[in-house]
């Protein structure tokens, strides 16, 4: 609050005690010329506080202005083309290692705006098609259709195990 001028009470309080400060009466009265100095001591108080409200006013709509473009910001990236993953491992807080189904596993930027809880291993991620930045968590009911695209992994029984394809479909006929 110090560095927009915004006072704090204690020293309001050692403010109004200046040598302009109005003397009283014993009976607690202002006197005079001291009266006249307390109104314009309390005067510029007034507009001071008047140019900080002005200030924080206009301040307060700049920032919801930035936070507009900034939502804007990021439903243009992630309204692209995007490219769908799995999410494999976070190095940091802002990079993560992803695999993509385009290929190889990526290294990849974490946009700022992601749940970080939602981000565990094999989650299926939104990449952003040209940086490949992870933009967006898709839900869990998308996993099984994309689980459907991804290889699988190579069985470990050959043919010669379970006899060639021949030797089965003729042991069907029979």
């Amino acid at each position: 609050m110090e560095e927009i001028g915004v006072l704090v009470s204690s020293e309001l309080k050692s403010q109004s005690r200046s040598p302009h400060q109005p003397s009283t009466s014993s009976e607690g009265v202002l006197v005079g010329d001291d009266l006249y100095i307390h109104y314009k001591n309390l005067q510029k108080q007034l507009e001071f506080l008047q140019v900080q409200e002005d200030y924080i006013k206009d301040e307060l709509k700049n920032l919801r202005s930035e936070y507009l473009y900034a939502q804007e910001e990021v439903k243009r990236i992630q309204s692209v083309p995007l490219v769908i993953g799995q999410f494999l491992e976070a190095v940091d807080q802002n990079y993560g290692i992803v695999g993509s189904t385009m290929g190889p596993n990526y290294y990849v930027r974490i946009l700022s705006t992601i749940d970080r809880e939602l981000l565990k291993p094999n989650s299926s991620v939104a990449l952003h098609k040209h940086s490949n930045a992870l933009v967006d968590v898709l839900p869990p009911e998308a996993d099984s259709s994309i689980a459907m695209l991804s290889a699988d992994e190579k069985p470990d029984i050959s043919y010669a195990d379970i006899g060639s394809p021949v030797h089965v479909l003729c042991m069907t006929f029979d």
